[in-house]
């Protein structure tokens, strides 16, 4: 029997198990066409990335297509099998997004230069306009008798109007004379009775139901294309022309007009320096450091800014602080021997940790109503006012931290009170020996051993109410607004503001400057975070001498 085991042992840990498992026939052959489909998908969307110019992504999804080949093709590379869906949403979730937003922060990215030049040119290339001395045609619909259904015209020339008659179809046209009729005649009009796949479309029935349908249709094949005059659909379609002509320069020539735009860092003007009108957009370019320097140079921007900055950082300190006082104290009273009913009261005290925050957000919203709120309702029957909890900037803060409190001490409560069952029992003892009193134990032996255990959690903590945007959103958008400040209200933290830069400026979605301030913020985090972390050396030095 032991030897029996021992074998089993050795044909894992050599790899046997595995082989039998990969090196079979129809392993080899399913693994080969599960890979052929990835590729091939992989193909067909890499290429239309880089027709899109979608650059950044394209060799995303190249990297993980080959690294996935790697994982399943190269036995030395078996243990990351495992790891290959991870690691793609990993690279696809975050990797990607952060790198574009990266990239963004150096562009112009924003409403008005969302699209590529090649992206633009696909969306222009459809417009079409009519000339003023455009030939225009009577017409006569037809509709296919089966299958998909598709329309065409029967064109007849309007007097005074040179050529022979037409036969239209979506995606090719035709000289009458070179239509084929089949057995249908031409009527005493010159339109055929039917035609071969197509039936006639009665008039009235053409007019009254099927006009909108086919107003919307392109008949014809390149630049010959027919639509309905725009005047009187009801009698007479028109050849339309190409409105756009793109230069090798991204210049447009809007022939309608015999106006040539120019592009500008992406947008662009016409001769006279006026915006191109819609439905031309500009594209985005790369455009250095020049979204960092609005950030410092622009005193509309920077003054906000370091108002929002200075609260945010209040905010988070006095959260965690907050939240970490009431649930230190919380804990410790309900750790005491003499406490009835603790586990009732801590069971109750998790309620608010167990909710929605946006619930309860908009819970306390409604409670701290300044007509109508219970808590101002309290107020006036006591003290014959209310507070403005969205009026005034301090109230409006001070309205936020007591719903952060409420949302955050249950956490701290229960955090504290595992910490504190790995305090050992016999150094209080020893300390009422040496004469110390209830406070002076608790600053010198339970805070720091406690501050060492929990110090970590305090840091995420504050990472998080740095970017604490639910409460803030919820509560009332960062209002009230500071005057002058633009978008900024005072209660905004730089989450908040960067998504009222984005979306909320009044002026379009403003991506590439939200992109900067995100990179702003992530490098004023990080540094906090490693000062903080520093910071807690000194707890665990502290811990040490205890």
């Amino acid at each position: 029997m032991a030897t029996e085991t021992q074998n089993i042992k050795d044909t894992i840990s050599t790899g046997k198990v595995r082989d039998m498992l990969t090196g079979s026939l129809s392993g080899i052959i399913f693994r080969i066409i599960a890979l052929g489909i990835i590729d091939a998908f992989a193909v067909w969307f890499v290429i239309n990335l880089v027709d899109n110019q979608a650059w950044i992504l394209a060799v995303f999804v190249s990297a993980i297509t080959l690294g996935i080949n790697a994982f399943f093709l190269s036995d030395k590379l078996y243990a990351y099998r495992w790891f290959a869906p991870g690691l793609t949403l990993m690279i696809l979730m975050i990797v990607y997004p952060t790198v574009f937003t990266v990239y963004a922060a150096f562009t112009n990215y924003r409403d008005g230069n969302l699209l590529t030049t090649s992206q633009l040119r696909d969306r222009l290339e459809p417009e079409l306009y009519l000339p003023e001395d455009a030939a225009t045609y009577s017409w006569t619909a037809f509709r296919t008798t089966s299958g998909e259904e598709k329309f065409a015209l029967w064109l007849i020339p309007s007097e005074g109007v040179e050529g022979e008659p037409l036969l239209a179809e979506q995606g090719k046209l035709t000289l009458a004379s070179e239509v084929d009729l089949g057995d249908f005649a031409l009527d005493e009009d010159g339109v055929p009775e039917g035609l071969p796949g197509y039936e006639r479309i009665r008039r009235g029935q053409a007019i009254g139901v099927y006009l909108p349908t086919l107003s919307g249709i392109k008949f014809g094949e390149g630049d010959d294309l027919f639509q309905f005059y725009p005047q009187r659909p009801q009698d007479f379609a028109a050849k339309f022309i190409t409105r756009f002509e793109f230069n090798d320069d991204n210049s447009i020539l809007d022939k309608s007009t015999d106006t040539l735009y120019k592009p500008k860092e992406g947008s662009y003007y016409g001769p006279d320096g006026e915006p191109a009108p819609t439905p031309i957009t500009g594209f985005y370019v790369v455009t250095g450091f020049d979204n960092f320097q609005r950030l410092i140079e622009s005193r509309a921007i920077r003054e906000p800014f370091l108002r929002v900055f200075i609260w945010t950082i209040s905010y988070a300190f006095l959260s965690v602080f907050l939240t970490f006082a009431l649930g230190l104290f919380l804990a410790i009273v309900l750790n005491a021997d003499f406490m009835p009913g603790r586990a009732v009261f801590r069971t109750m005290l998790l309620v608010p940790y167990t909710l929605p925050a946006f619930v309860t957000v908009l819970v306390w919203r409604g409670l701290l109503n300044e007509e109508l709120g219970v808590v101002n309702k309290g107020f006036e029957s006591l003290f014959g006012w209310g507070p403005d909890w969205f009026s005034d900037p301090l109230w409006a803060k001070a309205g936020i931290l007591l719903i952060q409190l409420w949302l955050g001490f249950p956490y701290m409560m229960l955090i504290c009170s595992g910490a504190l069952q790995s305090i050992p029992r016999d150094i209080y003892s020893a300390a009422e020996v040496d004469g110390a009193n209830a406070f002076q134990k608790f600053r010198t032996l339970t805070l720091p051993l406690l501050l060492v255990a929990v110090g970590p959690l305090l840091i995420a903590s504050f990472a998080f109410n740095f970017n604490n945007f639910t409460i803030i959103e919820y509560y009332f958008e960062g209002g009230p607004p500071i005057p002058g400040g633009g978008v900024a209200g005072h209660t905004d933290i730089l989450i908040t503001y960067t998504y009222a830069l984005a979306f909320g400026s009044g002026r379009g979605a403003d991506y590439a400057f939200a992109s900067t301030i995100s990179i702003v913020i992530f490098l004023l985090v990080a540094t906090i975070t490693v000062f903080n972390f520093r910071f807690t050396r000194s707890w665990e030095e502290i811990s040490e001498n205890v």
